[in-house]
């Protein structure tokens, strides 16, 4: 290897060094010191982590249930879930997007195809968080 070739590895390796310890370094003095915190600490409980990560939206799809045979193209699909959130209904003739109501109460009229219809229904709160529910349908117009 050549004596140039060497020299250059030192010095790449000398200065990713250098940049990696003033990235460190400045990450390190930015952030507050741990000891002066102690004494701004409020005595306010806060949830349990456990508790925080088991937070779940309710979804509830009232009407038509799962696994029903209908005989109407269209029908009207009701629900319960949070208040004011967004609910995106996705069925395989479309989608629609609808509002819960202030009771969280949320319905929209769908299509369905002949056959087995499979629904999800989407419910998105204000950071961001879903819950989907899916429900199949299946329309026939055959005599049973």
């Amino acid at each position: 290897m050549r004596k140039e070739v060497v020299i250059a590895i030192i010095l790449g390796f000398v200065l990713g060094l250098l940049i990696t310890g003033g990235i460190w370094w400045t990450t390190k003095s930015s952030q507050p010191d741990v000891s002066d915190q102690s004494s701004s600490v409020s005595s306010t409980p806060s949830l349990p982590p456990t508790e925080f990560l088991s937070k779940e939206i309710p979804l509830e799809i009232s009407e038509p249930e799962s696994e029903t045979i209908v005989k109407t193209e269209s029908l009207k699909l009701k629900g319960k879930t949070l208040p004011q959130v967004v609910v995106v209904i996705i069925y395989p003739e479309g989608e629609s997007i609808v509002e819960a109501d202030d009771e969280g109460n949320f319905e929209s009229t769908i299509t369905l195809k002949g056959g087995a219809n499979e629904i999800r229904v989407i419910v998105y709160d204000e950071e961001g968080d879903k819950k989907e529910e899916t429900i199949t349908l299946v329309y026939s117009t055959a005599e049973i």
